[in-house]
């Protein structure tokens, strides 16, 4: 799999790609999710596959395209461990992969607010793909985070749109005002819900798809064929 970074074959990868968000390392699943640059995707949710996903799109940019990561740690979700098992599952070393994704943690409202407004030149300057930012509305629940959060999302939207970059945010979602305001701000919304261990559902802007996960190691019939076409 290591051939994966070479020069030939990044110049073969298409402007939008499908990240799958459940495998490896998180449940096996036949669905895939299309990001494209330029856009802001929120996935929202309190099961464990939303910010294990974002580590996902965050080690398939490294892999898959060539290009860096940076993830905005809102929510102290980053797990290296999960990246680690990417790697491997690739056939990739854990430590070349996690050199190339660039954490920043903010633990305030205004560090995050100067966290966003320093990533234009990262973005103007770096080979970056995908900016992921984990539960960014949960810093900004004070009655300072409200007058700050609206403005932060203008300058992210715009920051995106006028780039050739995948930027994915995650929050817990529901009905509170920031995670309103973000899914609002969104180009796409995706939310996946998790309510027993017998199926997972996944709504991707009003289509719902359910079904069953099969167990850590395993494979359906049909992701076997798949993989093997």
């Amino acid at each position: 799999m290591r051939n994966l970074l070479s020069n030939q074959n990044m110049s073969k990868m298409p402007r939008s790609y499908s990240i799958s968000l459940l495998s490896p390392s998180l449940p096996p699943s036949i669905y895939f999710l299309d990001l494209k640059p330029s856009c802001i995707t929120v996935i929202e949710g309190s099961s464990s596959i939303v910010p294990d996903s974002l580590l996902r799109l965050c080690a398939d940019s490294v892999i898959f395209r060539n290009r860096d990561a940076i993830f905005v740690d809102g929510g102290n979700s980053f797990n290296p461990y999960v990246i680690s098992n990417v790697a491997k599952s690739l056939d990739v070393q854990p430590r070349k992969l996690l050199s190339r994704i660039h954490v920043v943690r903010a633990f305030t409202e205004y560090q995050m607010d100067t966290l966003i407004d320093g990533l234009q030149d990262a973005i103007g300057h770096g080979n970056l793909g995908v900016l992921a930012i984990s539960y960014l509305p949960s810093l900004f629940s004070s009655s300072d985070g409200r007058k700050l959060f609206e403005p932060l999302l203008e300058r992210l939207k715009s920051m995106t749109a006028f780039s050739d970059i995948i930027s994915v945010v995650t929050s817990f979602g529901g009905s509170w005002y920031g995670d309103r305001l973000l899914a609002a701000k969104a180009d796409r919304v995706v939310r996946i819900e998790h309510p027993s261990n017998k199926f997972i559902r996944i709504i991707d802007n009003g289509n719902v798809t359910d079904y069953m996960p099969v167990p850590t190691g395993q494979m359906r019939f049909t992701d076997f064929t798949e993989g093997h076409a």
